[in-house]
């Protein structure tokens, strides 16, 4: 079997071939084309900062999850054991390199070192945490207060890829 082509078939195929060619290129060397919300020069958001979820579960009794943003409260007592059970979910493609969980009176944030706010630190992880679900069982007393303050579960974790440092509560804890 013979194919046979008439030049003009040629050309336009050599043509097609070029454009093709020519695309490529360009994605290759300049990228995609920008967001449509954020345009060429513009200064724009940083891209959102990947989500580590924690669920808790205190004296056995598990979290009853919020739709307001709130993280869910406990009723405690001055001088009561905890037993806590955090589960830590960690998102594809992060690797968190640093976790703490601890304790706050209400203020909390990332420092050089270790977090801001934490005291008792009640774990602090060292190994790197891969994708997928991990549990940290805690065990902390309440110390003796005041009726009606506010104690707060919190989390701090760090990672080198993306370069993130976060904090946050897990869960607040109502002193009664």
């Amino acid at each position: 079997m013979t194919l046979a082509a008439r030049p003009s078939d040629v050309s336009r195929i050599r043509r097609g071939v070029l454009g093709v060619a020519a695309a490529l290129i360009a994605l290759a060397t300049g990228g995609c084309s920008p967001s449509p919300r954020c345009p060429p020069g513009a200064s724009c958001p940083p891209p959102p900062l990947p989500r580590v979820t924690f669920i808790p579960a205190i004296n056995g009794k598990p979290a009853a999850l919020r739709n307001d943003g709130h993280v869910p409260s406990y009723r405690v007592r001055p001088g009561e054991y905890l037993v806590m059970r955090v589960a830590v979910t960690v998102p594809e493609h992060l690797r968190v390199t640093a976790l703490w969980l601890g304790i706050s009176q209400g203020s909390w944030g990332n420092g050089p070192k270790r977090p801001v706010g934490m005291n008792p630190v009640l774990a602090h992880d060292r190994q790197p945490l891969p994708a997928g679900s991990h549990t940290f069982r805690l065990r902390w007393r309440v110390p003796q207060r005041r009726f009606g303050a506010s104690l707060y579960l919190i989390f701090a974790w760090s990672s080198r890829q993306p370069p993130v440092s976060v904090s946050g509560p897990v869960a607040q804890l109502i002193l009664t």
